[in-house]
């Protein structure tokens, strides 16, 4: 990883209509406090910068309310199996 950040595993949802799909992402980050701000960017910018159209708690709607991404968590990975298998299990 790169000096003096940890790696952390995002979990989200895409929802459009009835349709939601989850997806991960990682991301680098020197603490807790540093990782939700990085995630926060990440899903305000999500569809480009001026696309989000609201924020209700943990759900970020693009599009007037068409697509919605929902946040749903991290956890920081320690090792590459980790990944692996928070990736596989799903």
């Amino acid at each position: 990883t790169p000096k003096n950040k940890k790696l952390y595993l995002a979990t989200f949802e895409f929802i459009s209509g009835e349709y939601e799909q989850p997806f991960r992402k990682l991301f680098y980050a020197k603490n807790e406090k540093d990782i939700e701000k990085i995630i926060q960017e990440f899903l305000i910018d999500y569809y480009g910068a001026g696309n989000t159209s609201e924020i209700d708690g943990s759900i970020y709607y693009f599009w007037h309310g068409e697509i919605a991404v929902k946040y749903c968590g991290w956890e920081e990975i320690t090792d590459a199996k980790q990944v692996v298998d928070r990736l596989l299990c799903e």
